[in-house]
């Protein structure tokens, strides 16, 4: 790619052309801008030692074209050339073009790819279209000329004025978005609120504008699809960014019953926020976890720093992703998406785009460049006065730790403890809170933040009491002191007397009885309605043992779809037959008579397993992944298989094989499972001879050919997330397509209905797992369609067994054959949402 030097006298001319080059290529492009001389007194000059380290920052051998704003500029360029030496020199160029339409011009011209000729004669005709848009002019008597506007030429601008309507304003999920939905459109759009403008396509300065519930945003949009992306953006905002349900949210019933308790005696008590509710008592403490020290050091390599840099975003991304899903099991798909407002960040222009320069300008060390871009980026949220986009400065410490771990050496602490504990610190990030286990951190209490942290919403669904906003002091009291928490009011006390410890343990039991209420109106069946009601098996998706407590606690009927791909992660060596063998049985146990249903090792796309040693791929999602790759590595596939063979004696253990494509490939994995049955016998081992085998249906050509896989399989499992994205040809990662992925659509609502219809046949039951099983809304249609069994995270058990208790069978099916018939998922979720509330609302 072609580099762009831009030399002016000024050093802020030189930034701003830069500027705008940048946000014309969205940051495509190597670009050097550089001006002024070191002279407190008189700054404006040029330096050829600048103008050569700039040339050399942006070098390749495709050629650097140098741009420059008076004279004075061009005899520093010069000397540059000749600081560079001959055989650098013959591939620089020195351009004559206007300086800023040049700029432009050559920038966009060069992130497409062009050679050195071609985008220094695109500069040097950059004033051709104000040439050709202005009239005639007269200029001191003398008359300019212009051409005449070729039609169509001129672009349009778009401008709309917009009212913010969700309560919480343009928070990181509103935010993220707006920014999703903004770079669907090659258009360049801007937002401003007062006297700040953003970059649409930017989630720190979208959400640093710190627009609030009826705020007044004016959106431009220029260029290519500007008024369908205006007319997008305009939808958005006035459905509420999808938080109509969030305006006046529901008390719980734990808040409510505490909030008329109050103690008697309050004396020592440390007020804080309330953040979750709940009552601890027990030893605290501390966490203490911060941002590592960098050293700022001048590197001979830049371009080989911006690499490092790079991976370092490709890692945290991976990690985020499968922190994303990790989360998704153990708090729900909804809360999990805070992770993806994170991922975003790692895109955003602001951040990155600051680091690469720094990096380029200063010669300095990646860590140092990010650590400096994450800083100010940080304050900026420090300084908003809406307490909740202030607390989304948390977010970006997070991230900035998660790149900073793969730049430096920096473990943190652990957050894993041998007892139960109240746990103590000055701030934690989302990454922190989704790591604890309920079970051994009885509350969370933090010197920062507030009610409306990411981390208190992960420590809500995770059901920790938690209090913040405590105040520094915290941080120096004593660990494994007694004390007393009490999140629903805020309150902390550091030296609890007995008769404050009697009270707070009563309020406690009575908090803990009715969450045991609630828990077992979740644990009955979920059946429909109606003279001839369907019990519908609701399980849960889990990814280890640690998981089966929520799932059993939030009313799970078994295990639809163990991720067994979570047992080869944090390890270097892949987990032995007996560890696998073990942690099967130990979910199996927990699980006493109930189904567990375990999927084969699913690697591969953006499920990374280093342990593995996996094989780098130009298109990993239509790579070796799910059962592709057990049939490439079968040793890896054979001890898996042993294990759960073993394991499934004395339990109701069933077996999945993961993204089947053909018959073959079923019919392939049942061999090498057969070989090793066979040699279990052999061997005299016990294990489960009638084990269920299953397969999931993920791939538009397992449904195709469902009819001939039911067949074989003894049950279907439907992935409606892959299935999705694979059907609509669209990455879910991909925020400039994933408004594609949406399993409401109904063609792949329909694919559901051809699968349902082969296993019916079959007569071989079928289920399905992913977002849509977890959606309340969907339940009808899914009863509808003939599933037996929906598979979900734990957290979203209690809605879809109350959504399937409200509707009977033909209501289930009318809705059903209705929405097939619907050619986008808007139009369903509508229909849904209507249907829903007029016959059968879910209370």
């Amino acid at each position: 790619m072609v580099g762009l030097v831009f030399v002016s006298h000024s050093a802020k001319l030189a930034e701003g052309v830069k500027e705008i080059a940048e946000q014309m290529t969205r940051g495509r492009g190597m670009i050097a801008g550089v001006g002024g001389i070191d002279d407190p007194e008189n700054p404006f000059g040029t330096d050829p030692v600048k103008v050569k380290a700039a040339i050399e920052s942006v070098y390749s051998d495709d050629g650097v074209l140098v741009l420059m704003d008076l004279g004075s500029a061009l005899l520093s360029a010069e000397m540059a050339l000749e600081l560079l030496g001959p055989e650098q020199a013959k591939h620089i160029k020195l351009c004559a073009a206007p300086f800023v339409e040049g700029a432009v011009a050559a920038a966009v011209q060069a992130s497409i790819g062009a050679s050195l000729a071609d985008v220094m004669n695109e500069a040097l005709n950059a004033l051709a279209p104000k040439q050709e848009q202005l009239p005639p002019a007269t200029i001191i008597g003398s008359t300019v000329e212009s051409r005449q506007v070729p039609a169509g030429f001129a672009p349009e601008t778009i401008k709309q004025i917009l009212t913010i309507l969700n309560p919480k304003g343009l928070h990181a999920r509103p935010a993220a978005d707006f920014v999703n939905t903004a770079s669907r459109y090659p258009a360049t759009i801007t937002v401003t609120k007062g006297t700040k403008t953003a970059d649409a396509k930017s989630i720190n300065q979208m959400t640093t504008l710190g627009a609030a519930l009826g705020d007044q945003i004016v959106v431009r949009a220029s260029g290519p699809q500007a008024r369908q992306a205006v007319a997008a953006l305009k939808a958005l905002a006035e459905s509420e960014f999808g938080e109509q349900g969030e305006r006046n949210p529901p008390v719980t019933s734990e808040a409510t019953a505490l909030a008329g308790d109050t103690l008697e005696d309050i004396q020592g008590a440390m007020a804080g926020i309330p953040a979750s509710p709940g009552i601890a008592v027990g030893p605290m403490v501390h966490y203490r976890s911060r941002m590592p020290e960098v050293e700022t050091r001048k590197v001979q390599d830049p371009q080989r720093e911006i690499e490092k840099f790079q991976a370092a975003l490709s890692l945290a991304k991976k990690e985020l992703e499968q922190l994303k899903n990790q989360a998704a099991q153990k708090i729900g798909t909804k809360e999990a998406a805070i992770f993806d407002a994170q991922k975003m960040f790692l895109d955003d222009p602001a951040l990155r785009d600051a680091s690469k320069e720094k990096i380029l300008t200063r010669q300095c060390n990646a860590a140092s460049a990010w650590r400096e871009a994450i800083d100010a980026m940080t304050q900026k949220y420090r300084e908003l006065e809406d307490l909740y986009l202030h607390e989304r400065a948390t977010d970006v410490i997070d991230v900035g730790r998660r790149v900073l771990r793969h730049l430096i050496d920096h473990d943190l602490p652990p957050l894993t403890f041998d007892r139960p504990v109240i746990l103590f610190a000055k701030e934690l990030t989302p990454s922190d809170t989704v790591q604890l286990n309920p079970d051994n951190v009885l509350a969370i209490c933090t010197a920062l933040g507030g009610g409306t942290s990411h981390s208190t919403i992960v420590a809500r669904a995770l059901g920790i009491p938690a209090i913040t906003g405590l105040g520094e002091d915290i941080l120096t009291w004593p660990e494994n002191e007694i004390i007393a928490a009490d999140g629903t009011r805020g309150r902390v006390w550091p030296h609890p007397t007995q008769t404050q410890l009697a009270e707070l343990n009563a309020l406690r039991d009575k908090w803990i009885t009715q969450q045991h209420q609630a828990k077992r109106l979740a644990q009955a069946p979920a059946s429909t309605m109606g003279p001839n009601p369907r019990t519908i098996e609701v399980v849960a998706n889990i990814g280890g043992p640690h998981d089966t407590k929520s799932a059993l606690d939030h009313g799970a009927e078994g295990v639809g779809l163990f991720r067994t791909e979570f047992l080869f992660l944090g390890r270097p060596q892949p987990p032995s037959e007996a560890e696998q063998f073990q942690a099967y049985c130990q979910v199996a146990d927990a699980m006493q008579t109930r189904p567990l249903v375990i999927r084969t090792l699913d690697v591969g796309a953006d499920k990374v397993v280093p342990c593995l040693d996996m094989a780098a791929e130009t298109n990993p999602f239509l790579g070796l992944r799910g059962i592709r790759y057990c049939l490439a590595h079968p040793q890896i596939f054979k001890t898996q298989l042993r294990a759960i063979l073993k394991a499934g004696t004395g339990h109701n253990i069933k077996m999945m094989f993961p993204m089947i494509s053909t018959p073959e490939e079923f019919d392939a994995a049942k061999a090498i499972l057969d070989e090793v049955a066979q040699e279990l016998k052999t061997a005299g081992t016990s294990f489960d001879e009638n084990m269920e085998v299953g397969l999931m249906i993920e791939v538009p050509s397992a449904v195709a050919v469902a009819d001939q896989l039911a067949g074989r399989a003894d049950f279907f499992s439907i992935g409606s997330n892959d299935l999705t994205q694979y059907l609509m040809g669209a990455d879910r990662g991909n925020r400039q397509v994933n408004h594609l992925v949406n399993a409401l659509n109904p063609a792949v609502l329909r694919m559901v209905a051809q699968t349902t219809r082969a296993a019916r046949k079959a007569e071989i039951r079928v289920g399905i797992c992913g977002e849509l099983a977890g959606n309340p809304l969907a339940a009808p249609v899914l009863i509808g369609l003939g599933l037996d069994e929906l598979s979900m995270s734990a957290p979203n058990i209690p809605g879809v067994k109350t959504a399937i208790r409200h509707c009977t069978v033909p209501q289930a099916e009318k809705m059903a054959q209705t929405v097939l018939n619907f050619e986008t998922a808007q139009q369903v979720e509508t229909y849904l949402k209507k249907e829903i509330a007029l016959n059968h609302p879910l209370h």
